[in-house]
């Protein structure tokens, strides 16, 4: 599970921000918290802000960190961002950071990160939390890497690649190490869907599971899963039916939904169904995996094209603890505001995203917001407060600034133009 996500110089946040899911002491849905022998972690963060806030840029900055640990091959690393993009505030020659705190899957809580500037590798490290202290696993300088093998015995590395990250390098040549396999593969395990974006969705909707043709557990499944929100869905069409007939077919499977009718039963294509149940068809894997193996997804844009109560639906996934079998953790953008309420969420799993007049963004939870009171006191938000009507009157701030529109008419240019 994520812990903390913290990151730095990354496209519009120039100084350290901090997406904190470690639950705090509020009392209100306790149920919203998986509650492990290490630490009470939140299951879900929404984040709300305007168009051009930075929202996006929170959930890219750990796509990014993502794909510098996986893809083997540097030259796609920054692809689609360009160095331009990501580096928005490197004036200063201020590298990228970049950390997350984790609990993996061997219950031991980790904190990995590192800096990088211009494609190289500035440092980089890797901690163990044991009785609330971080000890070292490795720390790196530059090219120089120093190693804790055995207690109270440091081993020195040199020379190692500026542009490739220790963790992933050792890794690869000691895949039984306890400590570099747990924290490589929670990242493996980690995901991000950005649904805004028409390729990535284009690509997701052409995207068939082959555990759909031959697993009718995972059929059954994903049946019960859509007619939560389709009633009229009577079952699954799937061809070809086995695995084996499939290679004639050059991988292509076809699906059709079949339907109650007043007429009697119709299949229908999936691709002739609506947005919003295509979406909900191919994001079935995504959330399936990370409520059964506690996986972390990350999704920009969760609500698009999804009706509210949708949106309500899947976040009430994640905090039933009888459905999030495995504590899996959903962290998505929106600005879906009516589910920006009391009965929905924690104050601590709202998060606001906001740009100053300098372009610079920062994050902050609905649970640390101070506000003035009618006589001007401080305060903090009430867990009674209307979240969506405050937030949509400006009261947390993050909402679009917008002036007025003047479109002047000059006659004598319209004329010329005629004429």
């Amino acid at each position: 599970m994520l812990i903390r996500f913290s990151f730095k110089n990354f496209k519009s946040f120039k100084d350290e921000n901090c997406l904190d899911m470690e639950a705090t002491s509020l009392k209100e849905h306790e149920y919203n918290v998986a509650k492990t022998d290490s630490a009470e972690i939140l299951k879900v963060s929404a984040i709300y802000g305007a168009n051009a806030s930075g929202k996006t840029n929170v959930l890219q900055a750990f796509s990014y960190m993502k794909r510098r640990i996986l893809v083997s091959d540097d030259s796609k690393v920054n692809s689609p961002m360009d160095e331009e993009n990501i580096y928005s505030f490197m004036i200063n020659d201020n590298p990228i950071s970049l950390e997350v705190e984790i609990l993996a899957k061997n219950n031991k809580i980790y904190k990995y990160g590192f800096d990088i500037l211009k494609d190289k590798i500035i440092s980089e490290w890797l901690y163990e939390k044991r009785i609330n202290k971080f000890y070292e696993i490795f720390e790196r300088n530059n090219n120089n890497v120093q190693i804790m093998k055995v207690k109270n015995k440091l081993f020195d590395l040199a020379n190692i690649d500026d542009k490739s990250l220790f963790l992933k390098s050792f890794r690869a040549i000691y895949k039984s190490n306890e400590d570099f396999n747990s924290v490589y593969e929670w990242f493996m395990n980690s995901n991000y869907l950005d649904l805004g974006d028409p390729k990535f969705e284009d690509a997701l909707n052409k995207r068939i599971s082959l555990r759909i043709v031959e697993d009718e557990k995972y059929r059954s499944e994903l049946l019960a899963f859509i007619k939560t929100f389709d009633a009229t869905i009577d079952s699954i069409n799937i061809s070809p039916a086995s695995l084996e007939e499939i290679k004639n077919t050059n991988g292509v499977v076809k699906v059709e939904l079949v339907h109650n009718y007043e007429d009697g039963k119709k299949a229908l294509p999936i691709s002739l169904e609506s947005n919003g149940t295509m979406k909900m068809f191919h994001l079935f894997d995504f959330f399936m995996d990370a409520l059964k193996n506690g996986m972390v997804l990350f999704v920009d844009e969760l609500d698009a094209k999804l009706h509210p109560l949708l949106t309500r639906y899947i976040i009430n996934l994640f905090h039933n603890s009888k459905k999030n079998i495995g504590n899996g953790q959903l962290i998505y953008s929106t600005h879906d505001t009516v589910n920006l309420n009391k009965e929905t969420f924690r104050r601590d799993e709202i998060w606001f995203a906001e740009k100053d007049k300098n372009g610079i963004s920062e994050i902050y939870s609905l649970s640390d917001y101070i506000m003035e009171d009618e006589n001007g006191n401080a305060k903090k938000v009430r867990n009674d407060a209307t979240y969506n009507k405050d937030y949509l009157t400006g009261r947390y701030g993050a909402i679009p600034v917008l002036e007025e529109f003047n479109i002047v008419w000059k006659i004598k240019n319209i004329l010329e133009k005629v004429n």
